[in-house]
């Protein structure tokens, strides 16, 4: 009776509060054990199937019989354990009940679970980790069970088998210790034991896993034996290698006496001789090289290396650095050998050979430039030391007299078209190095253009006066140079591409020259290689002059820094990054005009000096110089379109990279017509990237195919006589092929860089550009590709319809963007696909301590594997500021809200992991009207299928709603399994809808292209239509054309003809006046100089022409002649 009111107070609060308490104390078992923890088993519960609707959830677990107990602590946990009780004289079942209640005790429920724990407690199977065995260097592996135990301490029986079938492999299976010996395998492989022990009442069975790796062990060479008197002395590892290419490290140990080494751990080990030997001595050392596979070292090799160091240790010479003094300067030079010494401390001899063989016998000797009329002078200084047991020593040094000098001159190319000229030159320019400073000081191009044969380079608005009036140069028509990036990075001393330590310019050259303000070094255009000039008339003749030119001498500036609070300042000296050698221009500087003469001489106080040009081009002879007359080409060759990059390199199917092709035509005259090219990419996997993806340092490799794809011309390599990195680096070659005796690789054509213009090859210059930087400082944009496909439910493209809804009325973008630069270097160069579902059950993920549904998966096309994904709910403006209107919290994924991929699992170094690799990003419009007219309103009550907008989302709802904020929570009110929730997200894809997101990629290696260069300059057949637009020009000539006459000659020109025609000119009455025979490969032009047969000066008059081409067609017109 006294438990009513309480009973009726639960039961009250139970209606009332909706609370109900489920408790669940899990399935009865059985058991003979549990988790070892000290002397201790620790026995686990499981009561996570309990449940508390609408409150908080409490536990309390108590033991109903005595010999267990649970502590405090345990008792309140979901999974609590208690500890076997060790002491049973039998099997024995106890009764465990489990209190589930919420934090006010308005409901609570009771379960009870039956646990029988055997007297005889399990013995306990220990096999340890599971193994990576490495067939390079073993072919066994030990099975040990040494570990398994029995808590009462009974004796043990064990039993080894083979879950895949080789039992018979293993040696002593009935031991704790065991042997099994593999068999042979042709790719990784895993292998399952089972062993399992019992103490004559139970037994317990454990699983052991090992992978045998396919491998070979790595091959040790630490060089040859060898015989030395230098002081100093270095053995190198670079011999050894690894086929599988796996991961080495190294370690140097010298097996007998002392000495000082450097690098014991590294592949090149520096020793030092010693100096106190009273004969010769033997030293062996010993190099031990060992592969990493996915962060397990596992075979070593190792090699010994015997090195005889000689009694006597060479002396070493030092002739200095060599030295570079300005012409003008005029200055002789002190070399000095006082940096040359001898490891024993003898006295040495000195001996200076000069240039003309006289010898000098001193340390110290003085020179000077023997050639002050030219502009450069090398001499080289051969220094010779002796020690006092004749042992010697060379070191040359050169000493060099120059002026500051220009870039060589580019060759220059042109090729003539209807009104057109294209200009390309040639990138020698670009290796030039200053003869005085030493520097690579290229920076760029100026093209000149000239329609008096190169007499002047441009009108009088083309010309450059100075301040007084002085002409001195010509306006380019085009000028290119550096860009700002290329500028900062290239190096001081080499055009080519620097490595860590060399020096870089670390400025950007543009603008006007300090030192020659009418002259402009350029505004970070980027270098190109061609101009296609189009300011030009047929049948005028031009000349064109490309020109290099250098940054000219940033010296020195001065920079004062105040010393104390006084008025003291201290200089110092500031040298310019470009100009790390210090040198310096002339005290004076000398001007002079566009003739030559000077006009005037300037104080230089900063000692810089200026820009310098190639010399313009004066005729044929020179290589920056060319004259061209554009025209129209032959009327029955054709050639590409220019945009059609297909036509010219036809993508393989399989090609990974999106990058630009680009080609210029530089010498139609040297098109090899008749050739099948293959361009081909060879790169390699960087350290970073996922497994099978190489695109770095990616190179183009071209050679001449048959039409079935084999290199037409090759080179045989006899394996036997190979290296090992020999036989790798020339196996991986594109389109190379092997046997058992030999290498086949082709006959290279050229081999050209990714991202710059190639030189001319068959009249071609082309350039294959990565869709994408490969070293940037920060990751760039996504770019999507054309290419990203959109698949209906039933796997078929979406129709232009559809396309419409989905892109311009529903505006669904889809972004994604690189989470760092690590996960941009991983070079992640595939595909994704986005799956598309009516409602959020696409995916679910876990939000703090909800879950969020989405209505969307993401699988990864390369490895076929979904995605895992995290949303962190921050609403549509990914601000968790915008609160409820924005979306925020919600556990609904929202229109804008972002998605990270962070569980994309991928192979890198042969271990799968998983990366965080990209955000993704997906929105759509849904009209202001909506949003206006739709919003939800709590105090409303909905119908089925009413729709309204509520946080940045449209929901519909599936039965009448009053007061219930649309959300996408799962609610089961009734405990049926059935969403109670009437409010579903609207999404404006119908569900089932599938997409290709297809970023730019990088070239990889493999990626191919086919061109038949017959397709440029193709040859057709002569028709009639091919002679209709034949014309005469001008027509009607009067008095005289535009086209480069003198007084004493005139010319007219026939255009568009085909290659081989005869044009016969008659008066109106038939009487023949000249026969032309027309015969070019491209030019579709033919000039007459309006004489006769018989060289006289054609009348006025009409007249009539007739063209027949060498397959007998013809045309019929007719021009005039006015004087």
């Amino acid at each position: 009776m006294k438990r009513t009111p309480f009973l009726f107070y639960i039961i009250f609060n139970t209606i009332i509060y909706c609370q109900v308490c489920v408790s669940d104390a899990g399935q009865n078992m059985g058991v003979c054990g549990g988790k070892k923890s000290g002397s201790n088993y620790r026995v686990y519960l499981d009561g996570t199937a309990s449940s508390v609707s609408g409150g908080s959830i409490n536990y309390k677990w108590t033991s109903l019989d005595d010999g267990i107990s649970f502590s405090s602590s345990q008792s309140k946990r979901a999974e609590p354990y208690f500890n076997y009780p060790q002491s049973l004289a039998q099997d024995t079942e106890f009764r465990i009940q489990l209190r589930v209640y919420d934090d006010d005790e308005v409901c609570e429920d009771f379960d009870t679970v039956l646990v029988m724990i055997q007297a005889n407690m399990c013995p306990i199977p220990d096999v340890g980790d599971d193994l990576v065995i490495s067939s390079g260097c073993e072919t066994t592996v030990l099975l040990d069970a040494t570990d398994s135990s029995d808590p009462d301490n009974a004796n043990l029986n064990y039993t080894w088998i083979s879950l895949d079938g080789y039992s018979g492999s293993i040696e002593n299976a009935n031991t704790s210790l065991s042997t099994f010996s593999f068999p042979s395998i042709i790719s990784d492989q895993i292998f399952q034991f089972a062993l399992t022990v019992d103490d004559g009442e139970n037994f317990i069975s454990d699983t052991l896993l090992v992978t045998y790796l396919n491998n070979t062990a790595p091959h040790a060479d630490a060089g040859n034996d060898f015989i030395t008197c230098e002081p100093v002395f270095t053995l190198s590892a670079d011999k050894s290698y690894d086929v599988d290419w796996n991961l080495l490290s190294y370690s140097w140990t010298l097996l007998d006496g002392s000495l000082d080494i450097e690098g014991a751990s590294s592949k090149d080990l520096i020793v030092t001789s010693p100096v106190d030997l009273d004969q010769n001595r033997d030293y062996s050392f010993q190099l031990v090289v060992t592969e990493t596979i996915a962060g397990q070292q596992h075979c070593s090799d190792r090699d010994t290396v015997t090195v005889t160091v000689q009694q006597n240790i060479c002396p070493v010479a030092d002739a200095g650095k060599d030295r570079r003094i300005p012409k003008f300067e005029n200055s002789s030079v002190t070399l000095n050998a006082g940096n040359s010494y001898d490891p024993e401390g003898d006295e040495l001899v000195f001996s200076w050979t000069a240039p003309n063989g006289s010898v000098t016998n001193d340390s110290v000797i003085i020179i000077s430039d023997l050639d002050l009329e030219s502009s450069y002078t090398k001499y080289t200084y051969s220094l010779q030391v002796t020690d006092s047991e004749g042992a010697v020593s060379v070191d040359d040094v050169d000493v060099i007299y120059s002026d500051f000098s220009a870039p060589s001159a580019p060759k220059i190319f042109a090729v003539a078209d209807h009104n057109r000229v294209l200009v390309s030159w040639d990138a020698s320019s670009e290796a030039s190095i200053d003869s005085l400073t030493g520097y690579a000081d290229f920076e760029g191009y100026k093209l000149y253009r000239s329609i008096d044969g190169g007499l002047t380079w441009g009108g009088a608005e083309d010309k450059l006066y100075d301040f007084d009036g002085n002409f001195v140069g010509w306006l380019p028509i085009a000028q290119f140079d550096l860009s700002s990036e290329r500028d900062i990075s290239h190096c001081i001393y080499t055009h080519e591409d620097c490595g860590s330590d060399d020096l870089i310019r670390n400025t950007s050259i543009y603008g006007l020259d300090p030192l020659a303000p009418r002259f402009s070094l350029g505004y970070n255009s980027g270098i190109e290689y061609s101009f296609i000039d189009s300011n030009v008339v047929d049948g005028i003749e031009y000349t064109y002059t490309i020109c290099a030119y250098d940054i000219g001498l940033e010296s020195f500036s001065i920079e004062y820094t105040q010393a104390d609070s006084g008025s003291a300042y201290t200089a110092d000296t500031v040298w310019a990054y470009t100009n790390p050698d210090k040198f310096l221009g002339p005290s004076v500087l000398d001007y002079y005009d566009i003739y030559g003469n000077l006009i005037r001489s300037v104080l230089n106080p900063d000692r810089g000096y200026p820009y310098l040009e190639t010399r313009k081009g004066s005729s044929s002879l020179d290589k920056n110089f060319i004259t061209v007359v554009p025209g129209y080409t032959a009327s029955n060759i054709s050639f590409p379109d220019e945009d059609d990059i297909e036509a010219i390199f036809l993508s393989d199917s399989n090609n990974i990279g999106t990058g630009d092709r680009n080609y210029f035509i530089v010498d139609r005259a040297k098109i090899a017509s008749d050739k099948l090219l293959k361009y081909e990419i060879k790169a390699d996997q960087g350290p970073l990237a996922i497994d099978g993806i190489a695109c770095e340092d990616p190179l183009v490799f071209v050679y001449e195919i048959e039409a079935d794809g084999v290199p037409k011309y090759s080179r045989d390599y006899e394996l036997s006589s190979l290296t090992f990195f020999q036989k790798d680096s020339l196996i991986n070659l594109p389109g190379a092929t092997s046997d058992a005796a030999t290498i086949t690789v082709p006959e290279y054509q050229l081999t050209q860089s990714l991202d710059r213009w190639s030189n001319m090859m068959d009249g071609l210059r082309f350039k294959f550009e990565n869709a994408l930087p490969l070293s940037p400082s920060a990751p760039p944009e996504f770019v999507l590709q054309y290419n990203s496909e959109l698949f209906n439910s039933d796997g078929a493209l979406l129709d232009s319809l559809e396309l419409v809804r989905w892109y311009f009325i529903d505006n669904i973008e889809i972004n994604m963007s690189y989470t760092n630069l690590a996960s941009y270097l991983r070079r992640p160069n595939f595909d994704y696909q986005i799956e598309f579902f009516s409602e959020p059950v696409g995916d679910s993920i876990s939000v703090g301590a909800g879950t969020m549904g989405l209505p969307f998966r993401v699988t990864n096309l390369y490895t076929n594997k979904k995605v895992g994904l995290t949303c962190f709910d921050m609403g549509t403006n990914n601000n968790p500021s915008g609160g409820s209107a924005d979306g925020v919290g919600d556990l609904t994924w929202t229109r804008g809200e972002e998605i990270s991929l962070t569980n994309d699992t991928i192979s890198i170094a042969g271990e799968q992991q998983v990366k965080y690799n990209f955000n993704l990003s997906m929105n759509y419009r849904i009209p202001s009207g909506k949003q206006v007219f739709l919003k939800w309103m709590g105090s409303n009550e909905y119908s089925e299928n009413d729709t309204v907008f509520f946080g940045q989302m449209l929901w519909v709802t599936s039965g009448i709603s009053k007061n219930i904020q649309p959300s996408s929570e799962f609610i089961d009110d009734d405990n049926d399994g059935v969403n109670d929730n009437t409010w579903r997200p609207v999404y404006p894809w119908k569900g089932g809808e599938k997409y290709i997101y297809s970023p730019s990629k990088f070239f990889e290696n493999g990626d191919n292209w086919i061109s038949d260069m017959s397709v440029l300059g193709k040859v057709s057949t002569v028709a009639d239509t091919t002679l209709d637009t034949i014309k005469v020009v001008p027509n009607p000539y009067v008095v005289r054309s535009r086209y480069n006459e003198t007084i004493n000659s005139r010319k007219m020109r026939f255009t568009n003809l085909p290659q081989e025609c005869r044009i016969s000119i008659f008066t109106i009455t038939g009487e023949i006046v000249r026969v032309l025979d027309h015969s070019s490969q491209f030019d579709g032009n033919e000039w007459w100089d309006l004489r006769t047969e018989n060289n006289q000066e054609v009348v006025p008059g009409l007249y009539i022409y007739h063209v027949e081409s060498k397959n007998g067609k013809e045309k019929i017109g007719k021009f005039a002649v006015i004087r």
